[in-house]
């Protein structure tokens, strides 16, 4: 009994053509044409656009170098403490706030004048702040929290138009465990 041999031709796949050169040649002629035609398009509506007309209106700030200059004014440097994890935690607090040098005079004299009365609003965010918060690098639930505070007691209203307090700046410590 012999076995049949198994052939050695490959099977040809008659269903796909041969592409021919010159079919290769329209396709390509057909993607440049319409390339072409969408660049043609693209530069007519830039060329008929023309330019955008820009006009100035009365809502510019005013850009005196007065204005742009900034005060920093240190507003609280304490050890504050947070016990809502149940142990107590004092953090070394700075509280720095910037505002307009033309604006200085007036902001020193309400925290002169309020002094006391900030003091113990910040202590008391601080006391009921969460402990996630608080253990933030950039501190930035708080430091909203302090600048919404004095936004509402200096400026009446929490994001004015024209905000003599342009930003508060809290420089804090690690927090340290006092007792368990």
């Amino acid at each position: 009994m012999t076995k049949p041999r198994p052939s050695t031709e490959q099977p040809t796949n008659e269903s796909t053509p041969p592409k021919s050169k010159a079919t290769v040649k329209t396709m390509g002629m057909a993607t440049l044409v319409l390339v072409l035609e969408a660049a043609l398009i693209v530069g007519a509506f830039m060329f008929f656009a023309g330019p955008v007309e820009v006009s100035a209106g009365d809502e510019l700030v005013s850009s005196s170098t007065e204005d742009q200059r900034i005060s920093e004014i240190m507003l609280i440097d304490e050890q504050l403490t947070n016990d809502r994890l149940g142990s107590v935690y004092v953090y070394p607090v700075e509280i720095y706030v910037h505002v307009p040098e033309n604006e200085q005079l007036w902001f020193n004299d309400l925290v002169g004048q309020f002094h006391n009365e900030i003091r113990a609003e910040v202590t008391a965010l601080w006391r009921s702040a969460d402990p996630v918060a608080l253990q933030d690098p950039r501190m930035d639930v708080v430091t909203s929290r302090v600048e919404t505070l004095l936004r509402n007691r200096f400026e009446g209203e929490a994001s004015p138009e024209h905000p003599r307090i342009r930003k508060v700046v809290i420089v804090c410590g690690t927090g340290f465990r006092v007792r368990g």
